[in-house]
């Protein structure tokens, strides 16, 4: 069994995703006909600090309305669908979990966003898309399950177009050891590939892009957590991820939050530039 089957193995649950999330969308008291890309933010946001997060990396970004963006590592398509929504974007995105890719493509025809977002299902280290297409390329925590980051940041620094734009916002290695398992992206440590953030670095460097922006967000983490555990128990939020992650949800939040924590993981948000 190849790496990726088993990295998409662990990201895919049995069910219909996208009826699970309506289900929980209607017993919210949201009305199915009259869906928002906002309405989806509880449950497609799937990674640490949620819609905050995305708004902050766009602001970074600053995509035009005529872009087209490449979401990498889309999951179900949320950030995809914010900046097609908010900004005006034409976005591709890319995941290697088929269900993902199916559930994203049904959440933006629900939306009515389906002619500005499309998704694709594919790996990373070999981007199905010709050189020098996009305008930019997003990614937000996707990279912890691919070891060769080298060849992932060439294959981003291929599709930008000359002038075109890198961001990241990913979990990175801390100081603090190897993290606890399972996590939200893997269940066993084989399956878990953090870097350093200076070796992330390194490696994107390495292709030519040109650093335009880099902050440790491991702070801003830790509190986001704090907030949202507090909100969960006090009954003020919907679990959305655990829709998506299943019966382990609980124990991978858990062990997620002691090894950030206890910094074993950190948290990037980076933006680099294609000279051109």
């Amino acid at each position: 069994m190849s790496p990726s089957h088993d990295v998409a193995s662990h990201y895919a649950r049995e069910g219909a995703l996208t009826g699970r999330i309506l289900s929980a969308l209607t017993a919210a008291g949201k009305d199915l006909s009259r869906l928002s890309a906002a309405d989806l933010t509880p449950y497609d946001q799937f990674h640490s600090r949620g819609h905050r997060a995305t708004e902050e990396l766009a602001q970074l970004l600053s995509p035009q309305s005529d872009a087209l963006v490449l979401d990498l590592g889309c999951g179900i398509g949320g950030p995809a669908r914010w900046l097609a929504d908010q900004r005006g974007c034409r976005v591709v995105g890319l995941d290697l979990t088929e269900v993902y890719c199916t559930t994203a493509r049904e959440l933006s025809a629900r939306v009515g966003l389906e002619g500005r977002s499309s998704f694709v299902c594919g790996n990373g280290l070999a981007l199905p898309f010709a050189d020098a297409g996009f305008d930019q390329v997003w990614t937000q925590h996707a990279a912890m399950n691919i070891a060769d980051k080298a060849r992932l940041y060439r294959e981003v620094a291929r599709v930008l177009k000359p002038g075109g734009r890198f961001g990241l916002y990913d979990v990175m290695a801390g100081p603090g050891g190897d993290p606890h398992f399972p996590l939200p992206w893997s269940s066993k440590a084989a399956w878990s590939h953090l870097t350093a953030p200076e070796a992330v670095r390194e490696a994107i460097l390495a292709t030519g892009l040109k650093e335009r922006h880099w902050r440790d967000l491991t702070a801003e983490a830790k509190a986001w957590s704090e907030k949202a555990v507090a909100a969960q128990e006090a009954g003020q939020t919907t679990a959305g991820p655990a829709i998506i992650l299943g019966p382990s949800f609980a124990e991978m939040v858990a062990n997620l939050r002691r090894s950030l924590f206890e910094d074993r993981i950190t948290v990037v948000q980076g933006v680099f530039d294609k000279p051109g």
